[in-house]
């Protein structure tokens, strides 16, 4: 299954645990150095496929957290998506690295 760069980036935000939607909107942002960010709409958009193909799900807010915010955690299938996208990443920067389009490890 490929997942958009997005989604993978969601993936990521959920890897230490459950997080609501603007959290994980403000991670994707910080994390992709600014490349990535989405809209409420296309964050939720995100969030509802992801949902939907059973690599998240909606969780319990804590207790002390607004009870009006929505908390989302990985599944199982989630981990493994995340994982295999990581690893498809890291074959693409080895090539690149065996055909000198990216520097050497120090």
């Amino acid at each position: 299954m490929m997942i958009s760069d997005l989604a993978f980036h969601i993936l990521l935000a959920l890897g230490d645990g459950p997080s609501h939607g603007y959290a994980i909107g403000k991670d994707v942002e910080s994390r992709s150095g600014g490349r990535l960010d989405p809209t409420t709409g296309a964050l939720y958009q995100a969030l509802r496929r992801l949902t939907d193909d059973g690599l998240i799900v909606p969780v319990e807010a804590p207790e002390e957290a607004d009870p009006r915010r929505k908390y989302f955690a990985l599944t199982r299938q989630g981990r493994r998506a995340a994982a295999k996208e990581a690893e498809r990443l890291d074959d693409l920067v080895r090539t690149a690295r065996q055909r000198k389009l990216y520097p050497q490890r120090a």
